[in-house]
């Protein structure tokens, strides 16, 4: 089933503006759409700020170019308040009929059928020119997290040069950015690791790999900049958009640095530092190492020797937060724009539970209830295991939050009655609501939903069936739940064929008045606990007497190969 993801990434922090200056948000929030569906090429995308009391500012328009990426180079965060946060909010809309478009103007927004929004953003005033404490982990750079490096001359906006990958080569670009995990490989050895989330620190030797190709650097160690200068003693942790220098320690010695400078027209491998006041330019170009000035003094009667960095040599870090959402149309169409907005997305609250008593997974979902376009009632979502639904449900409301309860400010205050605790699915629909523009209220904060998951043998199939090429004229089984014990009735079979192994059916939920499906962001496994069992590696050694008695395990594979090859099965939510 094809499914439409969007994704997009942004800085994990921000500086916010004074002023009439414009900090522009650095990098620039990327979107990149991945699946074929409605046309969504030519769809209007436009992103804005969004303050913690829910005001909209700022918003750009940005078109999707040939790879299905729209890029927001103009969002800024501005001082009007102590806020500590913001967030980012991504709308999709249908583009406007020609006839409204005047002539020579920019044409008019168009129906919003699709809202994303990000996590919270952290604003700053300006980075940290203190080394990081451990402590607060929140402001330091993560080990094996995504960031973002960027170059820029004398602190100007439009002398800005992102690192990326381009063409399989490391390069710097004013007009992409690539994220890139950082790795790493070695730690001084005075840097005794912590519990938990370890942050980078100054003077490991790392690798940056792009998250999007897996394209690696040599190792390099990250050093921190302070007026010009390589602190090289400096072992800290790195904080959010500081000054970092990444070096190269040649085998003679020598010390060499990641440059973003261009290179000489004309002159292959040459490069030149930027002259006083001309612009960055224009394209990408791979990146180079360069060496340092070298500066050799006395201190107190000691001899120390130092590298100085101009800007083309140093490099701001900052991570990388993404927000990622998947959706699909279950009647296998996708020609048409739903009539009805897409969002807000069923969320799970936390990892679904499997219950085994009764065969039974436990959910707690935000947006499960939708207004039905033809009864105005609200209506829950289908639930979906791969192809196998609808399942059959039960919906609990959640307690109310009490009053010491912390939320989220950016979560939607849902309102609504309550929701029959007893009723099947379909009999738990509750009175009609204003529509909203945007949102639709939707009962309690979150709902308890108990889904019946199908019997063990139907899944097991739907298994087997997923691992098998796709068959022409199949795609008419992709809404109908597998009959129970089709063509298994009366037989005893072998165990279910190994090709299940690794395998998982995803957790759906499905908008049944027009076929709008989402992906939960989990699945499920099928396994048995006893083929995992050992029978000789539980067994004492030497053949010595011991107190292991084995027999019920080989009894209870025994019993697995038997009954249909269902005994031990069990269900795990990956």
């Amino acid at each position: 089933m094809p499914m439409t993801t969007v994704i997009c990434l942004h800085a994990a922090v921000a500086q916010k503006s004074y002023g009439s200056e414009k900090r522009f948000l650095c990098p620039p929030p990327v979107v990149h759409i991945e699946g074929p569906v409605w046309h969504m090429r030519t769809q209007q995308l436009s992103m804005a700020v969004v303050s913690e009391n829910g005001e909209r500012s700022f918003e750009q328009k940005a078109p999707l170019d040939n790879n299905m990426t729209a890029s927001f180079k103009f969002l800024h965060v501005t001082s009007t308040s102590k806020a500590k946060s913001f967030q980012l909010s991504l709308d999709i809309a249908e583009p406007p009929p020609p006839s409204l478009t005047a002539e020579g103007a920019d044409p008019p927004s168009g129906r919003i059928w699709a809202s994303f929004d990000s996590a919270p953003v952290t604003i700053i005033s300006k980075p940290s020119k203190k080394t990081a404490k451990t402590r607060n982990i929140s402001s330091c750079i993560l080990a094996g997290g995504p960031v973002s490096l960027f170059n820029r001359i004398n602190s100007q906006t439009v002398r800005t040069k992102y690192m990326t990958i381009d063409h399989a080569q490391l390069c710097a670009s004013n007009v992409a950015w690539s994220a890139f995990n950082v790795n790493v490989v070695r730690r001084p050895a005075d840097n005794a690791p912590i519990a938990g989330p370890q942050p980078v620190t100054y003077g490991c030797e790392i690798v940056l790999s792009d998250t999007h190709s897996g394209i690696s650097t040599s190792p390099l160690v990250i050093r921190k900049v302070d007026k010009g200068r390589v602190s090289a003693e400096d072992g800290g942790p790195v904080s959010q958009m500081q000054k970092i220098a990444l070096q190269r320690v040649n085998p003679d010695g020598t010390r060499h640095y990641l440059s973003a400078a261009g290179p000489i027209p004309g002159t292959p491998g040459v490069v030149a530092p930027p002259a006083p006041g001309m612009s960055t330019q224009g394209g990408t170009h791979p990146l180079l190492f360069q060496s340092p000035r070298i500066r050799d003094e006395m201190r107190d009667g000691v001899r120390v020797i130092s590298d100085e960095v101009d800007d083309y040599l140093c490099w701001t870090i900052v991570g990388i937060s993404k927000f990622q959402y998947t959706f699909f149309d279950a009647f296998g169409q996708s020609n048409n724009i739903p009539e009805q907005p897409i969002t807000p997305f069923p969320t799970l609250f936390t990892a679904p539970i499997y219950r085994p008593a009764n065969h039974s997974v436990e959910l707690t979902v935000s947006n499960f209830f939708y207004e039905h376009p033809t009864t105005r009632l609200q209506t829950p979502l289908d639930v979906y295991l791969g192809n196998l639904g609808p399942l059959q449900l039960r919906v609990y409301q959640a307690t109310p939050p009490g009053p010491l309860t912390a939320i989220s400010p950016f979560l939607q205050q849902l309102t609504g009655p309550p929701v029959d605790p007893g009723g099947p699915s379909d009999a738990t629909a509750t009175t009609p609501t204003s529509a909203s523009p945007r949102y639709i209220p939707s009962g309690p904060l979150h709902t308890i939903v108990i889904v019946e998951m199908p019997p063990l043998a139907d899944v097991m199939k739907a298994l087997e069936d997923d691992a098998l090429p796709n068959p022409a004229g199949d795609a008419s089984r992709s809404n109908r739940q597998t009959p129970d014990g089709e063509g298994r009735n009366g037989s005893v079979g072998p165990p279910p064929p190994p090709s299940i192994a690794g395998r998982s059916l995803p957790l759906l939920f499905i908008r049944a008045s027009d076929g709008v499906g989402y992906h939960s962001g989990r699945t499920i496994a099928c396994e048995n606990v006893f083929h995992t069992m050992d029978l000789g590696g539980m067994a004492p050694p030497n053949g010595t007497a011991g107190n292991i008695d084995t027999g019920w395990l080989a009894a209870a594979q025994v019993a697995a190969a038997a009954e249909g090859g269902l005994h031990g099965w069990t269900l795990r939510v990956m």
